[in-house]
């Protein structure tokens, strides 16, 4: 660094007063490198254009730090954030997976308590129902007999020739016997008489067959006699018959 040297210049009898004159502010760089003659020296301009240089580089230095600390910070920050909402999802799935659960398992409550209402529901209705049942149980069978006797009494009026299957399936219950008699009513009887011989086939070898026209019967029934008993073959009895066996009171 360049100093400068003030010589004074004293006379050895006499004082000399130099008037002031007015200072210039010179920037420190100027002032380092001013020579007594007022010249710039190039050696220190050189000096002073790199450590100005310098210190450009220094503060870019020190700014493009400052922005990667800056830069730091923001991702720093980004990332606990990132943690954070992540920790909170995690923790909302947690709670809303609880609440699911807790929500799945008061359904199911309810469903269970459902079907055993529906099951009370089932078997009452269930019970009633039987008790229906065998309450009308009577009545049902006495409409059923009934229908039953209408249809079949139907049926025969329009076709007499059934008599021949009920006079058969008697013959064939009383095979053992030599002489049979067939009561019928006149109409049911002329049928009968037209098929004697295949009633006859049916019947013990040997045997006779009798037919007797009897108003008092009715046209699908007849009643069957031998030396050994007799068979009632008339619809009327063999309705009788099937409503003591619906009912519990005769074997089938």
């Amino acid at each position: 660094m360049w100093s400068r040297v003030l010589k004074e210049v004293r006379p050895a009898r006499e004082e000399r007063v130099i008037p002031p004159r007015p200072l210039r502010l010179v920037p420190l760089g100027e002032a380092c490198v001013t020579q007594e003659d007022g010249d710039v020296n190039p050696t220190a301009r050189a000096a002073v254009a790199a450590a100005r240089e310098e210190a450009a580089a220094i503060i870019a230095a020190a700014r493009q730090e400052a922005e990667a600390i800056k830069k730091a910070a923001l991702d720093e920050r980004e990332r606990v954030l990132a943690e954070g909402r992540a920790a909170g999802e995690e923790q909302g799935y947690r709670e809303g997976l609880a609440r699911a659960e807790e929500e799945g398992e008061a359904i199911r409550r309810e469903a269970a308590a459902i079907r055993e209402e529906a099951r009370r529901v089932l078997e009452e209705a269930h019970q009633a129902y039987q008790e229906t049942i065998t309450a009308a149980e009577g009545e049902i069978l006495d409409l059923a007999l009934t229908i039953a006797t209408r249809v079949i009494g139907q049926e025969v009026e329009q076709r007499p020739e059934v008599v021949l299957g009920i006079a058969r399936q008697a013959i064939r219950q009383v095979a053992e016997g030599q002489h049979y008699i067939i009561y019928a009513s006149p109409e049911a009887a002329a049928i009968i008489r037209q098929h004697r011989e295949e009633l006859l086939a049916e019947a013990a070898p040997e045997a006779r067959l009798q037919v007797v026209a009897d108003p008092g019967f009715k046209t699908g029934g007849c009643r069957i006699e031998t030396e050994n008993g007799f068979i009632d073959a008339s619809v009327d009895t063999q309705l009788e018959e099937v409503k003591k066996i619906l009912r519990g009171g005769g074997q089938p």
